[in-house]
Order: structure tokens, then sequence, then C-alpha cells
């Protein structure tokens, strides 16, 4: 069994888009989001577009058509990617609303268990990105690590808030040789368990790690291993890339950004062993990464991106698409009966949005 989210793994969920840059929403998809008064969203304003000028006006239209508005969008520039401010932390309510920004610069946020502190990843004071601890305020940014093979990246706290797991590039330019490692939450003990891997998460009872790897094809999958690094198994196997995975609270199941329909990525739901293995939600028309359960396992975050202008794909670089591609984009989440709530539109450009407990 996989859960509760097995209701709706056969209700496939299309976000139809009108055009390759703009986004329609069913008028039905516009149903109140549930309270959630004890979840806060971490977010970042999504990089490379902050700062940057409007280049295009998208026009907003309903799926029947109606032109409900417009709104300017930022067009992705290469200069913009290696500015270490283009990408800013937020908070905000499990709806959307009460945004701030914590006025720290970096990507990969994650709220301690206790929801009293972000940590993150940002390279603000170094040549590579290094894992960043914040308290949830935004106040004392305290550096963790100091990695000197290339960048620091993906942490996640463990659900007993003692320890962070992450991955760290064995080289860059390109990025390379990614690998997994484990430290205690004031960053001392740390540990490299396990080579060709990134994108680590913690089982709910912190014995095991899903993480994505292309150890085998070139092409990144879902495995899990034992939380020293021992007995690795392979839960995916498919010819498209698999990435990008999150482990339900209750423990039974994993859902993940997957290769759905040509070069796009939908969200696919699988039991912990990797069997089961359903699409959730798709679209013809965007990509949708980075999936992320509320702390009670009601809801499932995720960011639509529209790709927009050239992709500043590097050749070698060992990394996810999703982890790549640029564009607009929004964060959504999903119910266990597959209904989708709009958390924030294109102008906000909120993305890679994670669950955590609100203080």
């Amino acid at each position: 069994m996989v859960s509760r989210f097995v209701k709706f793994i056969t209700a496939m969920l299309v976000l139809v888009a009108l055009s390759s840059v703009g986004l329609a929403k069913k008028k039905e998809d516009k149903k109140a989001m549930p309270p959630m008064p004890n979840q806060k969203i971490v977010f970042v304003r999504a990089d490379p577009t902050l700062g940057i000028s409007s280049m295009r006006s998208i026009t907003d239209a309903e799926s029947t058509g109606e032109i409900s508005g417009s709104h300017d969008a930022g067009e992705y520039q290469s200069t913009a990617a290696a500015n270490p401010k283009s990408s800013q932390i937020g908070i905000m309510n499990s709806d959307g609303s009460g945004a701030k920004m914590l006025k720290v610069y970096g990507v990969d946020p994650d709220v301690s268990p206790d929801g009293t502190k972000v940590v993150y990843c940002s390279e603000r004071e170094t040549l590579w990105a290094q894992i960043y601890v914040v308290n949830a305020d935004g106040t004392s940014p305290k550096r963790l690590t100091d990695i000197k093979s290339g960048d620091a990246c993906g942490p996640e706290w463990s659900h007993d808030g003692k320890k962070i797991v992450f991955h760290a590039f064995g080289k860059m330019n390109p990025r390379h040789d990614p690998a997994i490692w484990v430290m205690d939450a004031d960053g001392s003990n740390q540990k490299k368990i396990m080579d060709s891997g990134l994108e680590p998460t913690w089982s709910p009872d912190d014995k095991q790690i899903a993480f994505a790897s292309d150890r085998i094809g070139g092409t990144f999958q879902i495995y899990a291993m034992n939380a020293d690094g021992a007995n690795v198994r392979r839960l995916t196997d498919h010819k498209g890339e698999d990435s990008s995975p999150s482990w339900a609270p209750d423990g039974a199941a994993i859902v993940y950004s997957s290769q759905a329909s040509g070069d796009r990525r939908g969200l696919f739901l699988m039991s912990v062993d990797g069997k089961e293995q359903h699409g959730v939600a798709h679209s013809k028309y965007q990509d949708f990464c980075f999936p992320a359960w509320s702390t009670d396992g009601k809801m499932i975050l995720f960011t639509a991106l529209n790709r927009i202008g050239p992709q500043n794909i590097v050749m070698g670089d060992e990394r996810p698409r999703c982890e790549m591609w640029s564009g607009e984009y929004q964060l959504f989440a999903m119910d266990s009966d597959g209904q989708t709530y709009p958390v924030t539109d294109a102008r906000v450009m909120a993305m890679h949005g994670t669950y955590g407990r609100a203080k």
C-alpha cells in the first residue's frame, strides 16, 4: 500500500497551458485550499530571474479562452545565474499568503522539525556553494560546511533534528561526481556515506535515505539505502530521468519527478520498495519538479515550470534537468483527492518549496 495518496494515483492531473509560456487554470481548480495553520512553506525566489527587468508580457487566460489579465515575465540571462543574490529565500503561509523574504540568498531550503531554523545552500561567501543554517526569521546565518571540491547543496534535516544530509560535488565546471554526506545539525562530524548520488531525503524513522543517482547508464534514477550508506537498492528503472524523491511522512510512499511525456517532467508515486509506480500529475506544456510532502502527509507541494528562452544546459553537468532548466515558476499543492491549488503565481516566481512546522 502506498499511503493515503493511493486514492488518486489514477487521477492524472493536467494543467492546461494555452501557449508555451501562458498558464491557463481550470475554473474548478480555484477551490479554496484547506486551512493548514500548523504548516509554513519555505521557498526560493527563483534564480535567475530575480532582479532582471521584464523582457516580455504574458497574457493570463482561462481554459475557456477568457482573458483575465497579463503580467510581466523575466527573461533568462546567463549573467544572472552567476549572481549569488539572484536567489532569495522566503517563508509564507501554506496558502501562499504572508510571504516574507528572509534577506538571505541561496537555494534548497528546508525547515527544521521544530520550525525554528532553515537550512539551505549558498555561494554568497565562497567560490562553491556551502550549507548554511539561519533562524526562521532570517537572523544569525551560520555556515556549516567548507567543502573544497565543489558545491554542497540539497540539505535536509532528519526528523529528530539531530542530523542533516546533503550532497556535494567532487568536481566543478561542469558539476560532476556528486556524493552524499551526513553531518550533525551543528555542522560537526561530517562524513561522506555514498558516492554518485544527490537530492537525498530521509525516511520518517531516519533509518533510510532515498536519493537520485546516474551511476548506471548515465540517466538519473531513484535509489534507497540505509542511513549509514549500506544496503543500496535501485527503486526505479526507466529509460527517462527520475529525480527529486521525497519520502511520505507515514513511511509508505515516495513521490518523485519523472520524464512523463516527451521531455516533460511529471510527478510519480511509488511504494518504498519501488513497486506500484504511478503517474499522478503531468502537463504537455510544463515541467513538474521538486515535490515535497506536508508534515502531516495531506498535501504534496511542487514547482511548475514554463521553460522560457534558450536553456543553459552544459554538457557533462551531472545534475537532473529540473536543476538546470530556467523560465517561469509557480508553486502548486495537491491533496489526496487529486485536487490542485495554486500557492503562488508567476508574478512571485517562487520555486523549490518545502513544508515545515509553523512557529
